[in-house]
């Protein structure tokens, strides 16, 4: 609930959510180098804020202050749900799909366009595309936030039983 209300408050003050997202996708890269100091009682928020300003320099002022409210309300542990919760708004505004693809090999260049050809026009929206590489599916199974494609062995199986 925290994360839905602080990405929604960000996402309506910011000018550029393009920007915004971009910084806080690097920013968030940063995550768990800065948790342990950000989170530490036994350093004051103006000191938490001096590290902020210098390690962030090129981002905009309106994000790092954002950031400073989330470190001044304690929320700090917060910030990846809040960081999910934009890229949903973003991607909603935008028409884009965040669809993750599971396979037991890497995908070549090849196979990744045509599923995210196929995913756009079954869809209808722009698609992005997070490959996830895991021994255990035979074939691939691909998850979007409404919709689950399955082609995986196991599948088949199972819907060979249900028609038997």
């Amino acid at each position: 609930m925290i994360g839905v209300e602080y990405a929604k408050s960000l996402y309506e003050v910011h000018p550029d959510n393009k920007t915004c997202l971009d910084e806080f996708s690097l920013f968030m890269t940063f995550y768990d180098e800065l948790s342990p100091i950000i989170k530490s009682p036994g350093i004051k928020k103006e000191e938490k804020h001096k590290i902020i300003e210098k390690s962030f320099k090129g981002f905009s002022e309106m994000f790092k202050y954002f950031i400073f409210v989330v470190i001044d309300n304690d929320r700090f542990y917060a910030l990846k749900d809040i960081f999910n919760e934009y890229k949903k708004l973003y991607n909603k505004e935008n028409n884009i799909a965040s669809c993750d693809c599971y396979s037991n090999t890497k995908l070549t260049d090849k196979e990744k366009k045509e599923i995210i050809k196929f995913l756009e026009k079954e869809l209808g929206k722009t698609i992005v595309l997070n490959e996830f590489v895991d021994s255990s599916y035979n074939g691939i199974k691909i998850v979007s936030d409404n919709k689950t494609i399955d082609y995986t062995l196991e599948s088949r199986i199972n819907n060979m039983r249900l028609s038997i």
